[in-house]
């Protein structure tokens, strides 16, 4: 048995305006269209995971509703968690330990640079960084989410809006 995940990280968001919390930064319209982008080409290819966990943050939600739509899944099935908003590696890591072993995949909607980072050491693999809406799915050969450290992804796919030339 194996475990996937797919770690995506949110769409283009507008600026910090005067007085805008980052946590309140909105998704922009380019945003918008690159999370609708990825969400059809992951269903188009069948990869929908089961469980989908975000960042509280407006952009990063609105980033894994719009997934979540396309992907004809519930958005309140959205699982929100505080720890990944100004992350890091541990503590993306405990996320992933902590699932349910009946769950197979999962994705995980965050920010850079903890998003890539996470992707870099789940791997060992090198993708400096994801671009906005960036998406890495990374295969697992373990039977239980505790089991999963440092190197033991393997890359299933690394894709972002706009590219030819998909790993």
């Amino acid at each position: 048995m194996s475990k996937q995940v797919i770690l995506v990280r949110h769409g283009n968001a507008k600026s910090g305006a005067y007085g805008v919390a980052d946590f309140d930064r909105a998704l922009d319209s380019k945003g918008v269209e690159e999370a609708q982008e990825m969400a059809f080409r992951l269903k188009n290819r069948k990869l929908i995971p089961k469980v989908l966990i975000s960042s509280p943050a407006i952009r990063a939600i609105s980033t894994a509703r719009i997934f979540a739509g396309i992907w004809d899944k519930q958005p309140e099935s959205i699982l929100l968690d505080d720890a990944i908003y100004e992350s890091n590696i541990r503590r993306l890591l405990k996320i992933l330990n902590n699932l349910a072993e009946s769950e197979q995949s999962l994705a995980l909607f965050g920010h850079n640079p903890e998003i890539s980072a996470f992707a870099d050491y789940l791997t060992d693999e090198d993708l400096y960084s994801l671009p906005t809406c960036g998406v890495a799915i990374i295969n697992f050969e373990v039977d239980r989410w505790d089991m999963i450290i440092k190197g033991t992804g393997t890359m299933l796919l690394f894709d972002f809006p706009g590219a030819d030339n998909a790993l």
